[in-house]
């Protein structure tokens, strides 16, 4: 009788560990594009917040004749303020249930607390970890947080300062029958006319910088509605005067000892960093710009030639 020959099924362990090595390589070789591809869509969100806050810039000036300021105040850093940017652009970014919630006349501590510790999608880069409640900050708990900040130019000079986006003047501060501060006039200082370097060639908002130790909620990465100014204002490019010079260069996301680095602009973004100009285009630059463009860029009417970098 003729015997069967036996057939092995399955692999041999040599086998198995020559497949698994390969599925290794594959799996190597694919991860940093999908990574990479991830960063790409996270960078054109981040891309389109900015153009959305560009568009309710517009549509703000359309309806009030006046630029947003970057907060209603002085250039303290006392932690109660009354209404910043990020507060008054609300009703032009499908936030006008928040916004109502806030009235502009009073302090953020003196609103109902889902009037500040709503986290709002399109101030909040989503290449950066998930936003938090400040801390240490005008109430306990704080409020919602921002990744983008006005350019107020190359230094922060309070009224004088010369970007598009600067403070707004308190003009006559009341007391109302409980005994709360009372903000009963202010006065806006820009508007689309006061860029007279054109729109095409000066900053609105862009990416601020925020130290590794500060996120996230902490310092610089405070409140949008917090009166920590450096919490709404960035500054770029080279300021001058006399014996004081200030250097703001694009910083990476790693810098945390610079010089005006919780002031500074700077991304989640490897190697540069994105800003909204005033005819609401977004333009990346390299972290590696001039600090002349930068200048340029920030200063709303200095009267330079600016070509933006390819």
């Amino acid at each position: 009788m003729r015997r069967m020959k036996s057939i092995r099924f399955g692999f041999t362990l040599v086998e198995l560990l020559v497949v698994i090595a390969i599925i290794g390589i594959l799996v190597g070789l694919l991860l940093p594009a999908v990574q990479a591809a991830r960063e790409a869509a996270r960078r054109m969100q981040c891309s389109n917040n900015l153009k959305q806050i560009g568009l309710a810039v517009h549509n703000f000036e359309s309806a009030s004749k006046y630029l947003p300021p970057g907060f209603i105040g002085d250039n303290s850093d006392a932690l109660n303020s009354w209404a910043t940017w990020p507060a008054l652009l609300l009703p032009y970014l499908e936030g006008s249930n928040q916004y109502n919630l806030i009235d502009i006349h009073y302090r953020m501590a003196d609103q109902p607390p889902l009037a500040y510790q709503n986290q709002v999608a399109t101030y909040l880069c989503p290449s950066r970890p998930p936003a938090v409640l400040s801390t240490g900050d005008f109430a306990n708990p704080g409020g919602a947080l921002t990744d983008y900040a006005a350019c107020f130019g190359t230094a922060a000079l309070y009224v004088n300062s010369r970007g598009a986006i600067i403070p707004a003047i308190p003009e006559q501060i009341t007391v109302d029958a409980a005994g709360k501060p009372y903000l009963a006039k202010w006065k806006y200082q820009t508007r689309f006319a006061s860029i007279t370097d054109g729109t095409s060639t000066t900053v609105l908002f862009g990416e601020k910088h925020i130290r590794p130790n500060s996120l996230r909620g902490k310092n610089e990465d405070r409140s949008a509605f917090s009166a920590v100014r450096n919490t709404h204002r960035r500054m770029m490019g080279l300021y001058v005067n006399g014996s004081v010079t200030e250097a703001r260069p694009l910083l990476p996301p790693d810098a945390q000892t610079n010089p005006f680095a919780n002031s500074s602009f700077g991304s989640a973004h490897a190697g540069l960093c994105q800003f909204i100009l005033a005819d609401g285009s977004v333009q990346a630059l390299s972290n590696t710009t001039d600090l002349a463009v930068l200048s340029n860029l920030a200063i709303r009417n200095d009267g330079n030639i600016v070509t933006l970098p390819e």
